[in-house]
């Protein structure tokens, strides 16, 4: 067998592989034989039916397994011997095929590897250390967080919709008067403030109370995931069925005693949850301080090609987050408009980009292999949220799955750390909302 290899554009590679024509009759004949032996023809016993009439009636079949059979023996003894390291499953296309004649087989297989990189200085980066402290304010406000979250609506009589409000509504939409997927809802609440909708949909609906029925204008936004809708104008009809207001409980003993505060005790109660905050005050600086290096380094790096294969898997995972999403809000099934390729490629190259980045700079640390501090710190993070940290420690360590996604996230916390320590250029101050909100 033959190998050469030609560099072509962007991290693609062909290589040409040359099967010897005694290697091409064996295969050949492999293939004949199985025939041979399973082929059904009426008017012939199984296993006695005439080379010519076995080959006329199975013919592309005997020539397309021989095909196969020589690519799949050949195929990685040709990626080995290129000493390329092939990403993804390589591109095959069948240029010289004859069983007849003695002649060789060739076929050309276009491969991708990792692009290379040559690291950058971190100092360039220069970004800030994000500086952040949980305060008796942030408390207070959790508290009440807490209380709206354990409140009861309660429909009330002559309301009208506004911020703080939740209305119970019907509605139908058309475009260009024809009415769409998903438009149309019975009792759909919503909950001025908080529920997500068309620019100008919810606005609109403020300031009407039950019984009202009128028609609303709105524009869809020029990003929106169907695309019939993409910056299209529509109308919906709305009926406004009741509105809600909601009723918080008392900050006392039976209030705390919700949250696992077994003395009922509202200092304790306190006490705990600020333990909490800090707890997620650390980890929403460590994933700030993470994205906003990651932003740097693609900035840094700029446009570079890919392989196609790293792109296709960021592209599965988006769409199934997505979907995840959407069946959180109700809709069991996606639009026939929805083309997960268009919606998630740019996100996907750029994930790809900095999956490549991120592996260099890991090699380049000598980061491979999870540092004990770094693992150790990850598991208290996780086990400080529970009653015995230590016993949970224990179950993560005998979980192997979830202990190398410890381990994973150890390497990657270690990285980040090591990487700010020459990209730092100063401090910045956030607020506990600031960096909760940007998670």
């Amino acid at each position: 067998m033959q190998v050469s290899t030609e560099k072509k554009e962007g991290v693609q590679h062909l290589l040409t592989v040359t099967v010897p024509a005694e290697d091409v009759k064996k295969a050949y004949d492999a293939s004949f034989r199985k025939y041979a032996k399973n082929a059904k023809v009426d008017g012939f016993r199984k296993g006695h039916i005439p080379a010519k009439v076995l080959e006329s009636q199975f013919g592309g079949q005997i020539f397309s397994d021989a095909y196969d059979s020589l690519i799949n023996k050949t195929l990685g003894k040709a990626v080995e011997e290129s000493k390329l390291e092939v990403v993804g499953y390589p591109r095959v296309e069948v240029k010289k095929a004859s069983f007849k004649n003695d002649e060789e087989f060739v076929y050309e297989a276009t491969v991708e590897v990792n692009p290379e990189l040559e690291l950058k200085p971190f100092e360039e980066l220069k970004l800030k250390n994000i500086k952040a402290e949980v305060t008796d304010a942030d408390v207070e406000k959790m508290i009440e967080n807490l209380r709206k979250q354990q409140g009861k609506w309660q429909v009330k009589d002559g309301a009208v919709v506004a911020k703080g409000t939740r209305a119970s509504i019907d509605f139908l939409g058309r475009s260009e008067g024809v009415e769409f997927e998903g438009g149309k809802a019975e009792n759909f609440a919503l909950t001025v403030g908080e529920t997500q909708m068309i620019p100008g949909f919810t606005e609109q609906i403020e300031g009407h109370k039950a019984g009202d029925k009128f028609t609303i204008q709105v524009k869809f936004p020029e990003e929106y995931h169907a695309e019939n809708l993409k910056g299209k104008d529509a109308e919906f009809d709305i009926t406004v069925n009741s509105v809600s207001e909601l009723v918080l409980p008392e900050l006392n003993e039976d209030f705390v005693k919700v949250f696992g505060v077994k003395d009922g005790s509202i200092d304790t109660f306190k006490a705990d949850l600020r333990k909490n905050m800090d707890r997620e005050l650390t980890r929403s600086v460590y994933v700030k301080t993470r994205q906003n290096l990651f932003d740097a380094l693609i900035a840094q790096y700029g446009e570079f090609a890919v392989p196609q294969a790293y792109i296709d898997a960021e592209i599965e995972r988006l769409a199934k987050n997505f979907e995840n999403q959407m069946r959180a809000y109700g809709m069991t099934k996606l639009p026939a408009s929805f083309k997960k390729e268009e919606m998630f490629k740019d996100e996907s190259v750029k994930a790809a980009r900095l999956g490549i980045i991120v592996r260099k700079i890991i090699l380049d640390l000598g980061c491979t292999k999870p540092s004990d501090s770094y693992v150790d710190a990850q598991l208290n993070q996780i086990a400080g949220a529970y009653e015995d940290p230590a016993e949970v420690i224990a179950q993560l360590r005998k979980d192997k799955a979830q202990f190398e996604n410890i381990q994973n996230a150890a390497i990657e916390a270690e990285v980040v750390a090591k990487v700010m320590e020459k990209a730092a250029d100063g401090d910045e101050t956030m607020s506990f909302d600031e960096l909760v909100r940007a998670r």
